[in-house]
């Protein structure tokens, strides 16, 4: 207990500010004012310059802590205060020992994550988020002693610390969520669902921005996306047939397993939903006024065109390569496709069903978003960290905006201001922010930070509210347009993708 404690005490002093850390040497040096000002603590402890948070945490360390903070500020706090940021201080030399520079990239990895974790609003939330990276270091370190250590003891404690600590971390994990749950979002006077394709788990979530209950429910596939019919009587989801392992839905590989349209009562998900065979690895779907529905067929280069009534495929399109988000302009009249592999954007007349153009945008395009007005399109190009955007009437691209990495799905508001991009960054390195274009600047007004692989967006009928699908945090993150501030998140299933928002019928 005594040894988690003092690595704790290192991690909290390795994050505080230079300008903390210069009052706490001069109060290390100055006992007697430094007793006057915090009584409870020890009489050679730093206190008064740090903030609240840290000063709670110390006044409840054993003196061991105290003593071992105390030193390891008195030894290097000037070698602290000259580094731009903790990892510079404890970087070591290039000779340095592989379990060194282990130990030092364990402890780095560790400062970041604690220090977000211990800025939360909630004290026991706080608590919890620092804990976790904490316990997570002392998982790291654990493992570099079996590697490199020889001494059959600490191996046997690093085994022990191993066992422990993902246990505690299973158990906070577990807490977080079920705190996460019951804390109630006010969603005003905005109602409907929110439903989630969650991929990983072959299910869909409904979240009832009424009561905030959360419902989730398998399919038969594992779905890439959800859409809802204009009239409401379905709920739509495409993707490949349930097979308990699924990735992301951005690198499928061609196949002969033929992937299905899904149409659910979206009134009660428990009921039989109807299936129709659409083609080779279905991605995104939407449905028009007509009682059609739109499927992109990653795995043939086409849309599938499906009558709902009928239940069948009526009529394909060719498209470009690896056809993935599409959407429907405003009057219906176009269909916008992202060609992911040939680097185009489909343009598809609807009337005639045929492709009226393909503009040439950028790398990677995966989604695309229409301004309210119809006038504009953004892109979203993975492999380029920004968004392309298109001049609808001269079909061609006009600018080009950074945004955060690998940025997937996107929607305007129905004001028409803001295009909010969800960033998802990669599988070893997932994302967790959300780029606020500014459409009347061209420019990213502002950048939220949401939860790991932020992928689907969608936006409430009323604009008040944006959900974002974090792929690698089985989340749904809950934005206020207004505050433009991220106020909540909901626990959903297996690695939510497509998102949308419906009104209730």
């Amino acid at each position: 207990m005594k040894r988690t404690a003092i690595a704790l005490s290192v991690g909290l002093v390795a994050g505080l500010p230079a300008s903390a850390l210069a009052q706490a040497e001069h109060d290390a040096h100055h006992p007697a004012q430094q007793q006057e000002q915090a009584p409870s603590a020890s009489p050679t402890m730093p206190m008064s310059s740090m903030p609240e948070q840290y000063r709670t945490m110390m006044q409840a360390m054993p003196a061991e802590c105290i003593t071992a903070m105390q030193q390891m500020m008195q030894g290097g706090m000037h070698g602290a205060m000259n580094a731009s940021n903790p990892a510079e201080a404890a970087a070591p030399g290039t000779n340095a020992p592989d379990f060194t520079q282990a130990y030092v990239k364990a402890m780095d990895a560790m400062h970041g994550p604690m220090m977000e974790g211990v800025m939360a609003d909630d004290p026991d939330t706080a608590f919890v988020r620092g804990m976790i990276p904490h316990h997570q270091g002392a998982i790291d370190m654990a493992r570099i002693v079996q590697q490199h250590g020889d001494d059959p003891q600490t191996k046997a404690w690093a085994e022990e610390i191993i066992t422990a600590q993902e246990r505690e971390i299973a158990e906070m994990d577990a807490w977080l969520t079920e705190k996460a749950s019951t804390e109630a979002i006010d969603f005003g006077q905005t109602g409907g669902t929110v439903w989630s394709a969650d991929e990983g788990g072959s299910s869909i979530s409904a979240i009832d921005l009424g009561t905030g209950t959360v419902t989730t429910v398998p399919i038969p596939v594992a779905p890439h996306n959800v859409d809802l019919t204009p009239d409401g009587r379905f709920l739509l989801a495409v993707g490949t047939p349930a097979t308990g392992d699924h990735g992301d839905g951005h690198d499928h590989a061609g196949g002969d397993t033929a992937g299905l349209l899904v149409m659910l009562d979206p009134q009660d998900l428990s009921k039989p939903p109807a299936t129709v065979e659409v083609g080779a690895h279905p991605a995104h779907v939407v449905a028009d006024r007509n009682g059609r529905a739109f499927v992109s067929l990653s795995g043939s280069d086409e849309i599938a065109v499906v009558d709902l009534a009928q239940g069948a495929v009526t009529t394909r399109i060719g498209t470009g390569a690896y056809p993935h988000g599409l959407r429907l302009s405003p009057n219906g009249a176009e269909l916008y496709v992202a060609n992911v592999e040939d680097g185009t954007v489909s343009v598809i007349d609807t009337a005639s069903l045929t492709e009226a153009a393909r503009i040439p945008v950028g790398a990677a395009p995966v989604q695309v978003g229409f301004t309210p007005d119809g006038n504009q399109v953004y892109v979203s190009l993975r492999d380029e960290n920004r968004v392309a955007v298109i001049d609808t009437a001269s079909r061609e691209v006009t600018g080009r905006i950074e945004v955060g990495p690998n940025p997937i799905q996107m929607i305007a508001t129905p004001d028409g201001r803001h295009v909010y991009v969800a960033n998802q960054g990669t599988d070893a390195a997932p994302n967790d922010t959300v780029s606020v274009i500014d459409t009347a600047s061209g420019e990213v007004a502002k950048t939220l930070k949401t939860g790991p692989g932020a992928h689907g967006v969608s936006a409430s009928a009323d604009g008040a509210f944006v959900f974002v699908t974090n792929i690698a945090d089985d989340s749904v993150s809950v934005i206020d347009v207004e505050r433009q501030e991220v106020i909540g998140s909901v626990p959903v299933g297996d690695k939510p993708n497509g998102i949308v928002h419906g009104l209730s019928n």
